[in-house]
């Protein structure tokens, strides 16, 4: 049922991507009601370099109008 794909500069360890997408998943289901058991998690590095032509250009931009939070604000 849900689906998390979390996109982050790499250099992050398999430890601490199993560790936030746990908690993740942890504060989603609490939120929405849905089992932990129903997630799946994606977590993919993205290198600084790519962020902004490849993320924030071609990810960000065209879901500008369903952003529910930027830059850790309530939109």
């Amino acid at each position: 049922m849900p689906f998390i794909h979390i996109r982050s500069y790499s250099g992050r360890d398999q430890e601490g991507k199993q560790k936030a997408a746990l908690a993740i998943i942890k504060a989603a289901s609490e939120a929405m009601g849905a089992p932990e058991s129903a997630f799946t998690v994606v977590y993919e590095d993205i290198e600084r370099e790519s962020w902004e032509a490849e993320i924030a250009q071609k990810v960000i931009e065209p879901l500008r109008d369903k952003i529910i939070v930027d830059h850790g604000e309530l939109v």
